[in-house]
């Protein structure tokens, strides 16, 4: 399969993958809290009766902050590519993590993704999708064109 190599195709990813990372952080970065309970939720890495709350916290605290300067790289285009990529493996760990929470019968009525309010998005197969997706995106940022190579046909 071969990736477009028009530049305006390469904004139009970077735009759309960029924009949603910082909409997805802004309500985290708002409620670390609020964040840390539905990372709780999840059970993958605590609190339980082995591990302590720290790495969820951690996790709330630290992961708006990847994803707000993730976006601004992918939306300038400084590091693009990198950015694309962290994009990829991030993305990967959230398929991951509510495919693991649907496998293990828990139901997670909200996301996380873009809103901590009770109003947010549930787990299911159409955010896996819409993951995969994105996903799909951020590989072609990461082996599309490199900047000042030549745009091609």
């Amino acid at each position: 399969m071969r990736l477009p190599r028009h530049a305006a195709w390469t904004w139009a990813l970077s735009l759309l993958l960029g924009g949603v990372f910082f909409y997805a952080s802004l309500d985290k970065i708002a409620h670390p809290a609020d964040f840390a309970r539905i990372v709780y939720h999840y059970r993958l890495i605590g609190p339980s009766q082995t591990v302590g709350p720290m790495p969820a916290n951690l996790l709330a605290v630290t992961l708006p902050f990847v994803e707000i300067l993730l976006s601004l790289c992918l939306l300038t285009g400084f590091w693009r590519r990198e950015a694309a990529a962290l994009a990829a493996v991030l993305l990967v760990v959230f398929v991951g993590s509510v495919g693991f929470a649907l496998a293990q019968g828990i139901d997670i009525e909200n996301c996380g993704c873009f809103t901590v309010s009770g109003a947010g998005r549930a787990a299911g197969a159409k955010l896996i999708l819409e993951d995969v997706l994105l996903f799909c995106a951020a590989l072609a940022l990461v082996f599309g064109p490199q900047r000042g190579s030549a745009s091609g046909p």
